[in-house]
Order: C-alpha cells, then sequence, then structure tokens
C-alpha cells in the first residue's frame, strides 16, 4: 500500500512522528508525507526511506488551510496513496479530527492512536546521521573539555535560563544556534555533553527520543495536552 500523513511543519512534529512512517515501511508499504520546503533537505537527509514531498508556503500562503491540509491532501491523491492519515489532533475551520481522542490523549500520543501505531515506536525513531557534518559541527564551537548544551528558544517563543554558578563554573556552556540550520547536526554535540539543558523544542525530542545526554533538564512551556511524553532521566523545571 501506498500510505500518505499529513503534517506539514515543524520538525519536532516531525521528529516525533517519523517512527510511525518507519511502523508501515517495516510492514512494506510506502510513505509519502507532504512538508514545508524549508524542512525538506534536513528531514529527507535524515528519512531517506520516506518519501517526502515539497509544500511551498509561497504558494499555498503560511499557516493557511492550503498549507496545512488542502494542498498536502491533494499531493497525496496525485501520487496515488490508497490510504491517508491526518496527524493533527487540532485544525481550525476542519472537522477531520478524532475529538475523542483529542480530548483524551497529549498531541503525540494522538498520532499514534490515530494511525493505529503502538506508542511505544516513538522511541524508536531512527535517524540516517551524517557524522561528518556533525563533527564539523562540533570543531567549529571549539569545544575544549566537559561541556553543556543550552537550547533556550523554540518556533515561536524564546526563553532566558539562568544557569546555576556551579555549573557556569564546571562546565564550557555550549548554545545551540544558527552555525547549522540543520537540527540533526548538533545530535552528536548533545550527545556527548556533560548536561543538556533545553526548552521543550525538537531538540528535545531528539534527546529524549534517541536518548542522548544522560543529565538533562527540560523547561516546560505548555500544558498538559501539548507537551509531548518525556519518559527519560530528564529534570523538570
Amino acid at each position: 500500500m501506498k500510505i500518505g500523513l499529513i503534517q506539514t511543519r515543524g520538525i519536532g512534529d516531525i521528529i516525533i512522528a517519523a517512527p510511525i512512517a518507519y511502523y508501515f515501511i517495516h510492514q512494506g508499504h510506502e510513505v509519502f508525507w507532504p512538508v514545508d520546503s524549508r524542512f525538506y533537505a534536513a528531514v529527507q537527509a535524515a528519512f531517506p526511506e520516506i518519501r517526502f514531498i515539497l509544500i511551498n508556503k509561497e504558494e499555498t500562503g503560511d499557516a493557511t488551510l492550503a498549507y496545512f491540509y488542502s494542498q498536502p491532501l491533494a499531493e497525496l491523491i496525485a501520487f496515488g496513496c490508497d490510504s491517508i492519515r491526518s496527524l493533527y489532533s487540532y485544525l481550525s475551520d476542519l472537522d477531520i479530527v478524532d475529538q475523542k481522542l483529542a480530548k483524551s490523549l497529549k498531541f503525540d500520543e494522538y498520532k499514534y492512536a490515530i494511525t493505529g501505531v503502538p506508542f511505544d515506536q516513538k522511541w524508536k525513531l531512527m535517524v540516517n546521521r551524517n557524522l561528518e557534518r556533525e563533527q564539523a559541527l562540533f570543531d567549529r564551537l571549539d569545544i575544549r573539555g566537559e561541556y553543556l548544551v543550552m537550547h533556550e528558544q523554540g518556533s515561536n517563543f524564546k526563553l532566558d535560563i539562568r544557569l546555576p554558578e556551579d555549573m557556569l563554573l564546571d562546565y564550557q556552556v555550549v548554545r545551540i544556534s544558527e552555525l547549522s540550520d540543520n537540527p540533526f547536526d548538533w545530535i552528536g554535540v548533545i550527545d556527548r555533553a556533560s548536561v543538556f539543558v533545553c526548552v521543550d523544542s525538537c531538540f528535545a525530542n531528539l534527546a529524549e527520543q534517541l536518548n542522548l545526554c544522560e543529565r538533562k533538564y527540560l523547561f516546560l512551556r505548555s500544558d498538559i495536552r501539548t507537551t509531548p511524553v518525556f519518559k527519560n532521566n530528564w529534570q523538570f523545571r
């Protein structure tokens, strides 16, 4: 079968849901997935077995019904998908959400429930890592000895995190920045860190689903329904 998934953005949601696609792929299906063109190169390299399709916000408008749903649906129909699953637990002005599931589950649980994929698959994330790019980024950061990685900014917010004095004395502080426009390049930096301090974001999802770094601090920003499930050894703030 050809299976289509609808989730145009963002990187964090795609990381959360990528194991859904691989669950179907391992059953012998093809998976097609329209995504924002800004993310296309990064996610196609990270998840090469998924057939990603470009959605250009210049054509659909940003955050429009065409961007989130209508154009992705049209693309999946054009590719001949036998089954199309929308992963949104909320989408205004369109009655495509299973309200009972959406009101009862967190948004990441919803994605798995609506597709019939066991939720424990979320922690079987497989990323095609580019070790050369990871090392090149590591080298550019001029890391010397023990270090701490910080990520304070999400797609639409920023949090001013104040580190305890002892952390500032014990570790070199490395901030995730625009040195790379590919979030997957930071996997090696996060995994080799002594401490990872972050807000709820795509980097937190990578650290959670790949179990990166042993000592992790997560600064929460959303209510329970829009915060994904974190079950690794996080300390919450």
